[in-house]
């Protein structure tokens, strides 16, 4: 029987078997046979051949130049066939290869060697030995490493055979992959990881996707792209994405900047829920507050600013095209007690040209703390200035609203600093690759 992933047991039950015939002389040094039992233990029908004539075909196999190269000479000392079956545990038809024995039935090769493991003394493995030595901690790590994408064949290894993997998969109620995916697994370059389905993980992802990422399908895959001049977004971008996939980063021309990095990264297809993000705001996260605040928190992390004018009055803004999305947002924050307003910032020239684009914003002192105290932002930039937001607002003496006005000052100027470097970085970086291949 084939396997859910194409892999049937090693070795057929059907063809020819073999055990030693009672009567063979040892000087001939080659068996004649009557009836003999394979590796798979089933008994088979009795095929006779003359002794000449297996040795006519063998010499034949073995010499003609459209065979493999035989690597080792026949035949076999003992010690090889020990060194082979005993201690690599290789089967009978796996060692017949290694010696390039080739017959018009394969079977042949495999009973010229049981026939000199008899005749060596060389006792024949148990098949059940194998099955009986898996534990349960053996089965739970297969488990977990199929669930991760390996293979049948790479799980197995060396250890056991990949029918029995297989088995004791089936047994645990692991769903197995049909051939064509399995395949499919076995020669994708970078292995993809599923989501893990926590729903905060998702409600974030959400709205991230919704103000920042260009989603689309490629193949079985999900594909996930943006760009930036910001090396706090490529530092998002990685910590959401490396657990799930390979995080491809390349240089290109930029409208807005010139020159800024391209992020890409192919998902499973259990992130095919990104593809839905064009709805915005479902009702099932809108009405759970906690999933709301994660998926504000992906979005702002998108999409949002926070400014502080004249080094005391922070503001917080979400600009996007969509003014559906937004006026949720709006009815939402002012519900929880969050002054918020939107407005129109005129018409977009660049990116989603000829959409008007809107602009959400909040203000006060005490509802911004609040804000960036409430909302669990991961964009880096926005976490250092939430952070001295906060300490502007909680400051209390002088000296500590000059100290917050330093370090707003500072980070604004480092942050400013660190995209100019990354922006001549993919300058550099695609001059570069320009150059290669014009050559």
């Amino acid at each position: 029987m084939e396997s859910a992933e194409g892999i049937g047991p090693e070795v057929s039950k059907k063809g020819i078997v073999a055990s030693a015939n009672s009567s063979a002389p040892d000087n001939l040094g080659e068996p004649a046979f009557d009836e003999a039992r394979s590796d798979s233990g089933s008994q088979s029908t009795g095929v006779t051949k003359g002794s000449v004539m297996m040795k006519s075909q063998m010499e034949e196999s073995r010499t003609d130049e459209g065979n493999e190269e035989v690597r080792r000479a026949w035949p076999p000392k003992k010690e090889e066939l020990e060194q082979l079956y005993l201690t690599q545990r290789l089967s009978a038809m796996k060692i017949s290869r290694l010696y390039g024995l080739k017959y018009p039935n394969p079977k042949s090769g495999e009973t010229m060697v049981l026939w000199y493991l008899k005749k060596y003394g060389i006792k024949r493995r148990d098949r059940a030995e194998h099955i009986r030595k898996v534990t349960e901690e053996m089965v739970d790590e297969w488990v977990k490493r199929y669930e991760q994408g390996e293979s049948l064949k790479q799980i197995a290894g060396a250890l056991v055979d990949p029918v029995t993997v297989f088995t004791h998969l089936k047994k645990r109620g692991a769903q197995l992959r049909d051939r064509v995916e399995a395949q499919i697994k076995a020669v994708t370059k970078y292995q993809r990881k599923p989501f893990r389905s926590n729903p905060y993980e998702r409600a974030y992802l959400l709205g991230f996707a919704f103000g920042d990422l260009h989603v689309s399908a490629h193949g079985r895959a999900v594909r996930v792209k943006t760009a930036t001049t910001h090396p706090a977004m490529i530092t998002l971008f990685s910590s959401l994405f490396r657990n799930y996939g390979h995080i491809l980063l390349s240089p290109r021309r930029s409208r807005l900047v010139d020159f800024e990095w391209s992020l890409q990264v192919d998902l499973d297809s259990s992130f095919g829920f990104l593809s839905h993000k064009s709805l915005g705001i479902t009702m099932d996260i809108q009405n759970k507050p906690n999933l709301f605040r994660s998926y504000l928190a992906g979005l702002f992390d998108a999409e949002g600013s926070i400014t502080l004018k004249d080094y005391y009055y922070p503001r917080i803004s979400l600009t996007n095209t969509n003014f559906q999305v937004l006026r949720v947002v709006e009815s939402e924050l002012l519900a929880l007690g969050y002054p918020a307003q939107i407005r129109s910032q005129g018409i977009s020239k660049l990116g989603a040209a000829g959409q008007e684009i809107w602009v959400l914003e909040g203000w006060g002192r005490e509802s911004v703390r609040r804000f960036v105290q409430w909302i669990p932002i991961k964009h880096p930039e926005k976490v250092s200035k939430a952070q001295i937001v906060r300490r502007v607002c909680e400051a209390v003496t002088r000296d500590q609203l000059s100290a917050a006005a330093d370090a707003w000052e500072f980070l604004n100027q480092r942050i400013k600093e660190e995209r100019r470097r990354l922006s001549d970085a993919a300058r550099i970086a695609l001059q570069n690759s320009e150059e290669l291949r014009a050559q």
